[in-house]
């Protein structure tokens, strides 16, 4: 009997997802050629490889299971019926789903994909069900913890892949490429020339060059640099214009700003500097500011020391930033005014400690 329920088993098990895939005009893993002749041969160089272990388990389950106590039974059961949801899920289009969930976009359905696995076990899964469906356990299924978790745990396969593989179409999605950069005239302002094949004009594009500019990998944002404290991100259709720095070819201006300033968007080669004042411009003007006759460190000090005291330091996001000018500088002035004792041990303002 067993032989029989073997054979049978072999019979339907192990051509049936290769006709169905056949039938809906899948192609072979390798993308060439029908999915019949692939699915069909069990080595490693066909696809037919990656049905090989569900087939084998399929088998077992059929053989065991009705030798089982009714609690075994129950469990083999909702394992199966587990498989048979998971290899449901590969064959969906989850990504899609992830993305719009982590976007919070609209999602109007899901769609089914060509996906062996998925196929396979779907297929070996129900089959087994099937066969195994005449054993005398009951009840079919035992409501209990155990059952539960062996239902969902092959679930978790296609739902780990899925979501690092939407999180990746994301990125590649957004397609954004850092090229030359320049100084601007005032200390603290950099420009930045930005590649992209996106749509400039699509209502999401802002959105996504904003998430863009705040990951360290963007190296964008006037926080992730010692120099930049005003940065202008101008973003281009054009590869060569990165390169060169052609800042004609620049379609939108975005305009970042290290000390908490709201950030800008400008339409094409946008001025981002010239209505705002960074740190060092602040810093410079104060120092200006102090006695012609007095010491370049003394009144660099003596400026940073007065600004210090009034000055509101922006805070960094966690992974959004390595430094801000202001508050590098303010944190610095206990070291600043050692040196400077050492320099000027006459100077009777350094006696006051720098707070």
């Amino acid at each position: 009997m067993y032989k029989s329920r073997l054979l049978l088993w072999a019979l339907i098990a192990w051509p049936l997802p290769a006709l169905i895939a056949g039938a809906l005009g899948w192609k072979s893993v390798w993308g060439s050629g029908s999915a019949i002749t692939d699915y069909l041969i069990p080595i490693p160089v066909a696809g037919g490889v990656l049905h090989v272990p569900t087939f084998v388990l399929g088998a077992v389950a059929i053989l065991v299971l009705p030798n089982l106590s009714p609690a075994g039974a129950s469990r083999l059961r909702a394992l199966i019926f587990g498989v048979a949801i998971a290899g449901v899920l590969w064959m969906l289009n989850l990504d899609q789903l992830f993305r719009a969930l982590h976007n919070g976009e609209p999602f109007t359905r899901l769609q089914w994909q060509q996906n062996p696995l998925g196929l396979f076990f779907t297929c070996d899964a129900l089959l087994a069900l099937l066969f195994t469906a005449s054993a005398p356990h009951r009840p079919w299924l035992r409501f209990e913890v155990l059952t539960l978790l062996l239902l969902l745990l092959p679930s978790l396969m296609p739902l780990q892949m899925a979501i690092p593989r939407a999180k990746n179409a994301e990125e590649k999605q957004l397609q954004f490429t850092a090229g030359s950069s320049e100084h601007g005239k005032v200390r603290g302002d950099e420009w930045l020339m930005v590649y992209t094949p996106m749509d400039m004009n699509a209502a999401d594009f802002r959105q996504r060059a904003e998430q863009w500019v705040e990951k360290p990998g963007s190296m964008a944002h006037p926080r992730f640099h010692v120099s930049a404290e005003d940065t202008a991100v101008m973003f281009t259709a054009h590869r060569e214009a990165i390169q060169r720095f052609n800042a004609a070819k620049a379609v939108v201006t975005l305009c970042l700003y290290e000390d908490g300033a709201p950030l800008r968007w400008l339409p094409g080669a946008g001025d981002c500097f010239s209505a705002h004042q960074n740190f060092s411009e602040r810093l410079s003007a104060a120092a200006a500011a102090r006695p012609p006759d007095e010491p370049a460190e003394l009144r660099h000090y003596f400026a940073a020391k007065a600004l210090c005291a009034t000055e509101k330091f922006a805070t960094i996001p966690e992974g959004q930033g390595l430094q801000v000018t202001s508050a590098f500088t303010c944190e610095g002035l206990l070291r600043d005014r050692a040196r400077l004792l050492l320099k000027f041990p006459d100077e009777a303002r350094l006696a006051e400690p720098a707070k």
